[in-house]
C-alpha cells in the first residue's frame, strides 16, 4: 500500500466516528458472527452472554488483553472439521458403472438374472427389415416387408424345400442397395392432412407415453410420405419403373407378421438403437420436410432440428433432397421434386447454416464428420452429447428416453442395444460416457449443464446444457469426472453419483466474521492506530514517572485506566470491520433492496468499490434466477446469491437452489474458471455425497486460493420442499409429511 493511499488522522477519525456501532459489542447484526469462543452466531441463545464475558475480560484484564498479538483468535471448530473431512480420502470406494450391465439385470419376464459386466457392441449393424416397393409411373403398385438377411435356420429350411427366396433376396438387396427415408413426424402429419384421409380410432395414450399415435396410425402417416416419394422420384433422371428397397421407420422397425404389442415394442426399441448404422449403410438418404422450398440445411427446418437427424445424415454418401414447391404444377397445391446432392456437399451446406445461426455444437459435429482432423474426439463427443440434449429438449422430450439410442452409433464405442433401457435417459447417457471414457471427460459436460429439472430424481449433477457463445466457447477440463455408483450402506441400493477426481475446492462461508483486530489490519485505521499507540506510550511513560517519584498507587491506577481506554478503542474499532480472508455467499433476497454488496458495505465501509466479475467479461450464464426461494409446497427453484471474495472485493452472481458452502473448479471456461456450487456435509466423519446447487464462473485467481481436496462425490436425490419432513413408518419405510413448524416460521418471515 502506497503511503499516499493511507488516510490522515482526521480522515481516520471521521471514518471511526461515522461507522462505529457500539451496539454490536452486545448483539451482532444478522448474518455476522462475533469474535467469540462460543455463541458466535447472533441467533444463538448464548450470544449475548458470550459478548458480555468478552467485554468483561477486555476491560477488567485490559493489560493482558492488550498484550494478545493482533489477529490472534481461535478458529471455529466447524471450520477445522470441515478442512479435515474435505481433505481426507476415506477408505471407501465406489463401484464402476460398467460393473453391471443394465440388460443383464432384468430378463424379459422381469425376473432378476445374474449380472454381467458391460461390453462394447460390434459396429456395422444391418437393418432387419426393409420394404420392397414396386413403382409404376407415380404410383405404388405393391409393397411388402422383407428381411434384409434371413436367419440361418430359416434360410436352411427354405433351401431344403427347394426355395431360393432367402439367397436370391439377399443378393438383390446387396446389389441394388436400399434407400432410407428421413423425415419429421410433423411433416408426415401435414401431408396426411392435405390428403383428406382420416386416422383410425386409437386408445388413449397413457401419461408418460412415448408416442402421440398408435402404430397403425403412424403407419398411415408414413404411407402418405411414401406416396409422396413415389410421385417425386419421377423428377430424378434415371428413376425407372420397377422395384426399390426402402427403409421407412414405421414399416421397418418391427416384424409386421407378429401381433404381440410387447414383442413389437421390444423389436422397435432394439432397431432404434442402431439407426446410425442403418442410415450409414444406405445407398442414399431421402430427406424431407413439408415447408415450401426448404433446403433442409437450416436449423429452422423441422427435419434438420430432430434428435435422430445427426445419425441419419452424418455419414451418408448421397442425399436425395425432396423439396415441396408450386413451381411444377397448377399452383393449387404443393408437389415435391428430388435433387441429388453428394452427402459431403449437403453436410457442408448444413455446416454453413449452423455457423450463420451460431449453433457451434452442430458446426463442430459437421466439421468432425469430414474427418479433417481439426476436431478431436473429445470435442466431437461433447458437441454430440450437448446437441442431442438440446434437440431432445426442443421436442419436449425432457426425460430423454431416446437419447442413448440416438447417440449410440455416433460415438467411438457403442453399447449393446439391450443395455440402453430407455427408462431414464440420464442413466443411458452415463452408461455411454463410461463406455467412451477413453475419449471423453465427463467433467466437460458437468461444466456446461444447468440445474436439473425437478422431475429428475437421480443424476442431478447434469441438466440442460448451455450453448457456447463468443467469448465463452473455450472449455478445458481441470479435473477428471467419472460416473460411478455409490452405496451409503450395505443394505441400501446403489446411488448413481459423479466422482470428481483430484479437485481443488474453495470453501464458501455463509457468515461474515467480525474482525476484532480491525484497528491493526485496515489501512483506514493506520493513522488512528499510530496516534493511539503514540499517546499510550507517552502516557505510560508519564504515569511510570509519577508512580516512581510521587504516588505508586495513583500512577498504577492511571496506567490501568490507560490500558482500559486503549482496549475500549480496539473493541469499538472492531465493530466497524469484518475479516477479509474468505469467499462468502450472500442470498440477495435476505438483504435490503436485494443488494448484497450494499449490505456488505454496511458491515464494513472499506468495501467502497464494487468490482463485478462478468460486468466486462463474457462469462457463461446458466440458470435464470427467481426473486427468492420457492415458498412452501413448491419444488426448489433457483434464486440469486452473490459470491464475494472478501480479500479483493470481487463479486459474481449465481443462481442456486440452496446456499452453497463449497465450490469445485471444473474447467477453464472462456476467460474464467467454471465451478460447481455444492452443498457438502461439514460434520459427518464418513464418505458423503454432495448436492449440486448451482454453477458459477469466477476469476482465474480463484485457482490460487483453492485447496486440494479429496475425491468429491456429487449425487443426492431430488430435494423435498422445505416445508416437509420424513417420518419413519418402519424398517426402511418412510413417509413425507407436512412440517407445521416450518410453515409457521415461513409465514412470520413473509
Amino acid at each position: 500500500m502506497h503511503s499516499e493511499d493511507v488516510p490522515n488522522l482526521a480522515e481516520s477519525w471521521h471514518i471511526f466516528t461515522t461507522h462505529v456501532k457500539p451496539g454490536r459489542l452486545f448483539q451482532e447484526d444478522d448474518g455476522v458472527k462475533g469474535p467469540l469462543l462460543f455463541g458466535r452466531k447472533p441467533t444463538s441463545s448464548l450470544h449475548t452472554l458470550a459478548n458480555l464475558l468478552r467485554l468483561f475480560f477486555a476491560i477488567v484484564f485490559s493489560p493482558i488483553y492488550n498484550l494478545i498479538p493482533p489477529g490472534t483468535s481461535m478458529p471455529a471448530t466447524s471450520d477445522l472439521i470441515r478442512r479435515i473431512l474435505w481433505s481426507i480420502e476415506w477408505a471407501k470406494t465406489p463401484d464402476a458403472v460398467l460393473l453391471e450391465s443394465p440388460g443383464s439385470l432384468i430378463s424379459e419376464e422381469g425376473k432378476t438374472k445374474v449380472a454381467s459386466k458391460g461390453q462394447y457392441a460390434v459396429t456395422g449393424n444391418k437393418p432387419r427389415w426393409l420394404l420392397e416397393v414396386e413403382f409404376r409411373g407415380t404410383q405404388i403398385v405393391s409393397q411388402r416387408q422383407v428381411r434384409y438377411e434371413w436367419e440361418r435356420e430359416k434360410r436352411d429350411d427354405l433351401i431344403l424345400k427347394g426355395s431360393p427366396i432367402g439367397n436370391s433376396l439377399r443378393k438383390r438387396i446387396q446389389q441394388s442397395g436400399y434407400t432410407a427415408i428421413s423425415y419429421s413426424m410433423k411433416s408426415a402429419e401435414e401431408l396426411f392432412l392435405e390428403s383428406g384421409c382420416s386416422l383410425e380410432p386409437q386408445p388413449e395414450i397413457p401419461p408418460g407415453g412415448n408416442r402421440k399415435y398408435s402404430l397403425q396410425n403412424r403407419q398411415k402417416l408414413s404411407q402418405t410420405l411414401l406416396d409422396e416419394y413415389a410421385r417425386a422420384r419421377k423428377t430424378v433422371n434415371g428413376k425407372q419403373d420397377g422395384f426399390e428397397f426402402i427403409w421407412l421407420d414405421e414399416f421397418c422397425l418391427s416384424d409386421d407378421g407378429i401381433q404381440s404389442e410387447e414383442e413389437i415394442g421390444r423389436q422397435r426399441d432394439t432397431e432404434v438403437g442402431q439407426l446410425a448404422d442403418i442410415f450409414r449403410r444406405a445407398r442414399c438418404v431421402v430427406v424431407f420436410c413439408h415447408v415450401e422450398d426448404c433446403s433442409h440445411s437450416g436449423i429452422d427446418c423441422p427435419w434438420a432440428n430432430r434428435l435422430f437427424t445427426m445419425g441419419e445424415i452424418l455419414y451418408t454418401p448421397q442425399v436425395l433432397q425432396m423439396t415441396r414447391t408450386k413451381e411444377f404444377n397448377d399452383q393449387k397445391r404443393l408437389s415435391s421434386y428430388i435433387t441429388i446432392i453428394p452427402g459431403s456437399e449437403f453436410r457442408s451446406d448444413m455446416q454453413a447454416c449452423a455457423a450463420e445461426a451460431k449453433q457451434w455444437h452442430l458446426y463442430n459435429i459437421l466439421q468432425h464428420a469430414t474427418n479433417s482432423g481439426a476436431v478431436t474426439w473429445q470435442s466431437a463427443i461433447h458437441s454430440l452429447v450437448v446437441e442431442a440434449i438440446r434437440r431432445d429438449e426442443a421436442d419436449n422430450f425432457h426425460a430423454h428416453k431416446f437419447l442413448g439410442k440416438a447417440l449410440n452409433g455416433l460415438l467411438p464405442r457403442r453399447s449393446q442395444l439391450e443395455d440402453l433401457r430407455g427408462f431414464n435417459g440420464w442413466a443411458d447417457l452415463a452408461w455411454l460416457l463410461e463406455l467412451n471414457q477413453g475419449y471423453y471427460n465427463a467433467a466437460l459436460l458437468a461444466a456446461v449443464c444447468k440445474l436439473a429439472d425437478d422431475d429428475v430424481d437421480e443424476y442431478r449433477w447434469w441438466g440442460k446444457p448451455i450453448a457456447p457463445k463468443e467469448g465463452s466457447e473455450r472449455l478445458e477440463a481441470l479435473v477428471h469426472a467419472i460416473p460411478v455408483t455409490f452405496r451409503k450402506a450395505a443394505d441400501q441400493p446403489p446411488e448413481p453419483v459423479l466422482s470428481i477426481i483430484g479437485p481443488k475446492s474453495v470453501a464458501l462461508s455463509r457468515w461474515l466474521q467480525r474482525d476484532s483486530s480491525g484497528l491493526y489490519r485496515n489501512r483506514e485505521m493506520r493513522s488512528l492506530k499510530r496516534c493511539a499507540i503514540g499517546m499510550c506510550i507517552v502516557l505510560i511513560i508519564s504515569f511510570l514517572i509519577v508512580a516512581i517519584k510521587a504516588n505508586v498507587v495513583a500512577g498504577l491506577i492511571l496506567l490501568y485506566l490507560t490500558t482500559i481506554a486503549y482496549s475500549i478503542l480496539v473493541l469499538l474499532v472492531g465493530t466497524i470491520f469484518v475479516k477479509k480472508d474468505d469467499w462468502i455467499a450472500i442470498e440477495d433476497h435476505t438483504t435490503i433492496g436485494r443488494d448484497a454488496y450494499r449490505w456488505l458495505q454496511s458491515q464494513d465501509p472499506t468495501f467502497d468499490k464494487e468490482v463485478e466479475w462478468g460486468a466486462r467479461q463474457l462469462i457463461p450464464q446458466w440458470d435464470v434466477p427467481h426473486a427468492g426461494p420457492s415458498p412452501p409446497g413448491v419444488p426448489p427453484r433457483p434464486y440469486t446469491v452473490t459470491l464475494i471474495d472478501l480479500r479483493t472485493g470481487v463479486l459474481t452472481k449465481a443462481a442456486v437452489t440452496k446456499r452453497p458452502n463449497s465450490m469445485i473448479a471444473l474447467a477453464i471456461h472462456g476467460s474464467g474458471i467454471t465451478c460447481m456450487l455444492l452443498d457438502r456435509n461439514e460434520k459427518e466423519v464418513k464418505v458423503a455425497t454432495a448436492a449440486k446447487v448451482g454453477m458459477a464462473n469466477l476469476p482465474p485467481f480463484v485457482l490460487a486460493q483453492a485447496e486440494a481436496s479429496a475425491t468429491v462425490y456429487v449425487g443426492s436425490h431430488r430435494e423435498r420442499p422445505a416445508h416437509t419432513r420424513a417420518r419413519a413408518l418402519g424398517p426402511g419405510k418412510w413417509e413425507v409429511v407436512e412440517d407445521p413448524d416450518f410453515i409457521l416460521k415461513y409465514r412470520k418471515l413473509h
